[in-house]
């Protein structure tokens, strides 16, 4: 019961910072304060972090990673993100039935699970995600990302990890913690 307990809190926390982030910085930058109900709308000023590589400047994302079916129509793009969460959210909750006595891997999922649902309240809420980490080198910008994309890439680089000490191998029966 307890690993269910850590899980929830887990994700809790990672939507809390996520979502807290993105209103600090958005309250900070956008004019007016408000983010506009279009993406494509939002005006924002360059807080630079540091003078070569990093910015904070908030966007909207209408679409995936990297702007990924961004171009769908309006009808469709909301429902078809939050029909792919709702899909993710299933399997990373199967997954994490699956994952006792797996501590890396727990981890993993839960953020993984934290930083879908954090980019999923953006998408009910505004239709699009708010990310405001702009990284550079000269004029090559990385794309525009948020705390939820942090999460997500941390949670799969875990399970990458958890791949390669547990090699595929099912836990030891024997063992109660991995069972």
């Amino acid at each position: 019961m307890i690993r269910y307990v850590f899980f929830v809190l887990g994700a809790l926390a990672t939507i809390a910072l996520d979502q807290w982030t993105k209103i600090a910085v958005s309250s900070a930058l956008v004019r007016g304060g408000e983010l506009p109900a279009e993406a494509g709308r939002i005006q924002s000023a360059v807080y630079p972090v540091t003078e070569s590589w990093f910015n904070l400047r908030v966007a909207g994302n209408k679409g995936a990673a990297w702007g990924l079916f961004r171009d769908l129509p309006e009808t469709w793009r909301v429902p078809f993100f939050v029909a792919i969460a709702a899909v993710a959210v299933v399997v990373i909750v199967l997954f994490y039935r699956s994952a006792r006595g797996q501590k890396v891997l727990s981890v993993a999922l839960t953020l993984i699970l934290g930083g879908a649902l954090g980019n999923l309240a953006d998408r009910v809420r505004l239709g699009y995600v708010v990310d405001f980490i702009d990284w550079y080198y000269g004029d090559w910008h990385w794309p525009t990302f948020n705390v939820a994309d942090i999460a997500i890439s941390v949670g799969v680089g875990l399970l990458l990890v958890d791949m390669v000490i547990n090699r595929g191998e099912p836990p030891d029966a024997s063992d109660p913690a991995k069972t």
